[in-house]
């Protein structure tokens, strides 16, 4: 059985590697033969000290997958739900989105796929099937592809 120290040394590492938020730490603590209340005293350390932010994590969770993922609101947003974030947390971490950098995404999203369609419109239907599946809002797909394929 290993002693708290060690467990708290192996959650530190875990959480230095790279942003995590409560309930990954709580997953990750559960594989260890521990008190509950132990457990969650090592979570209160690791907020206390700055190791874990769920406002920190939604942020750099959200500015990531659509930079590099080129996911959109509606996909970010059942991915942190999922994670456990509170909505509120997820609201104010989505407002820091820049609209006008949001929509070149879905822009080079759109931009770069490729379908084998001949008929324009199957094309675009798919187009923004694809584009809907990556979570971008259905609204703003058909108006972006309507600026785009005129």
């Amino acid at each position: 059985m290993e002693t708290n120290d060690a467990i708290l040394k192996k959650v530190l590492r875990y959480c230095a590697y790279q942003d995590r938020c409560t309930q990954e730490v709580r997953t990750k603590l559960a594989t260890f033969d521990m008190p509950n209340p132990e457990k969650e005293k090592i979570v209160k350390l690791l907020v206390d000290e700055g190791y874990l932010d769920d406002e920190r994590y939604a942020s750099t969770f959200v500015r990531s997958k659509i930079h590099l993922k080129k996911w959109g609101v509606n996909k970010i947003k059942m991915s942190l739900k999922i994670k456990g974030i509170s909505d509120e947390i997820i609201s104010n971490a989505l407002s820091e989105i820049d609209p006008e950098i949001y929509k070149d995404e879905l822009i080079k999203v759109l931009k770069a796929k490729k379908i084998n369609e001949s008929d324009p419109y199957k094309k675009k239907a798919k187009l923004a099937q694809y584009a809907i599946q990556k979570g971008y809002e259905p609204s703003l797909v058909w108006d972006t592809l309507r600026v785009i394929s005129s």
